[in-house]
């Protein structure tokens, strides 16, 4: 099987959430104000697909939640590292915050995407290979570890918000 039949064979609406993804990662390399709510709506979303992949590839037992549980924790760690080398201007007057732009998002994005790319064809052209632990615990492991870098660049974002100097943004 080349690449070109596993690309060629890809549903059309996986690549129009590409397409959004993409336009995503990319619009966050610009500076940007925005309310801390909004800034919300993209670790949900990761926390809400990652959790909906393990149930309906798995089923919502104790060890597959566990494992992406655990795994999303140790990414919340990683992501408030992440957000520490992130600008930031606080207008807590009117719940607005600035961030600058840089690849994060992007990165993020997109390995999210590549990996449940990967895990979804490894899905469709061996789904016995997912009746061993290393299998399932590594699709899992990293779902939860990336759902938990958002989850966790939010928590850093929101710390540094609370502290960083106050600036009227809503005035821009």
């Amino acid at each position: 099987m080349t690449v070109w039949n596993v690309l060629s064979g890809t549903p059309p609406w996986v690549w129009a959430l590409f397409a959004f993804l993409l336009f995503l990662g990319l619009r966050a390399f610009r500076t940007s104000t925005t309310s801390l709510s909004r800034l919300a709506i993209l670790p949900g979303v990761f926390f809400v697909w990652g959790i909906y992949g393990v149930i309906a590839a798995f089923g919502a037992t104790p060890s597959h939640l566990g494992v992406w549980l655990a795994a999303f924790v140790v990414g919340i760690g990683c992501g408030t590292l992440l957000a520490r080398a992130t600008m930031l201007e606080a207008d807590r007057a009117n719940g607005l915050v600035r961030i600058a732009g840089g690849p994060s998002t992007l990165i993020l994005i997109l390995t999210i995407f590549a990996a449940k790319y990967v895990f979804g064809f490894l899905h469709a052209t061996q789904p016995a290979a997912f009746g061993e632990a290393r299998w399932w615990m590594s699709e899992i492991a990293l779902s939860g570890a990336l759902s938990g870098m958002f989850a966790g660049r939010l928590v850093g974002l929101w710390r540094a918000y609370r502290s960083a100097p106050q600036v009227n943004l809503a005035a821009e």
